[in-house]
């Protein structure tokens, strides 16, 4: 069963209702996506949407095709729309193109410099040391997010950030599968450390490789995982 989300009724021919409506819903579907709420194959029943979200076919229909760009669902034609299964090379790829934006990203800021930017991820490095301690991998991986969009968002190119976030719900969707320990956590935590160091300390070349590394990494835990689970996977 989906989840009831209310949204503001209005007629979808109204101006701008139908993309506000379309922004919610591709929201809604994301989040049911990435948490794992709607699985891998899972049949996505339209009609059913449309009357969770009240809205009508149209803003459905925008917000399935963006997630369809995303790698998120997969549309068929008379057949209907699925959420995407997981792909190996799909998922490794984007991890890929992640990791070279965020690199790039890393490099200008640390030329530029960013006090702003490094007083919120030595904030976020705090809330990630907490969360380890407690033992709490929902509440770091969370802030692992934050962590990489915060950087995303630093730099002035929109598409660049809206890349990343892809390449990030690459992760997110492993780690509602596989729930890693507090080894794995910290690792995570010891890279992201090793990228605010130079940041701060304006090393571009530095920056550049702590990011790499750290998102090479991601792509390391992805294969293992996926070795652990190949069921779950298809090629």
């Amino acid at each position: 069963m989906l989840k009831i989300a209310k949204f503001a009724a209005g007629p979808d021919d109204e101006p701008g209702i139908v993309v506000r409506k379309s922004e919610r819903a591709y929201q809604w579907l994301r989040d049911e996506i990435l948490s794992f709420r709607m699985q891998p194959g899972m049949f996505i029943d339209k009609i059913e949407v449309c009357e969770k979200l009240g809205v009508s076919k149209q803003p459905v229909t925008a917000a399935l095709t963006r997630l369809e760009q995303e790698g998120l669902v997969e549309i068929y034609p008379q057949r209907g729309s699925y959420v995407a299964r997981l792909s190996l090379g799909a998922m490794t790829e984007a991890l890929f193109m992640r990791g070279a934006l965020e690199a790039a990203s890393v490099r200008k800021i640390a030329e530029e410099g960013n006090d702003v930017l490094v007083a919120t991820l030595e904030r976020l490095l705090g809330e990630q040391q907490s969360a380890i301690a407690s033992d709490d991998p929902v509440r770091y991986y969370g802030l692992d997010q934050d962590f990489h969009l915060a950087i995303a968002r630093a730099q002035p190119f929109p598409q660049v950030a809206h890349q990343i976030d892809i390449g990030l719900a690459t992760v997110r969707r492993c780690h509602e599968m596989f729930r890693p320990g507090r080894e794995e956590m910290q690792g995570s935590m010891d890279g992201h450390r090793r990228v605010v160091e130079a940041i701060r300390a304006r090393d571009p070349e530095a920056a550049a490789s702590a990011m790499s590394r750290h998102v090479a990494n991601y792509a390391a835990e992805l294969k293992t995982f996926a070795g652990g689970r190949p069921e779950l996977f298809v090629r």
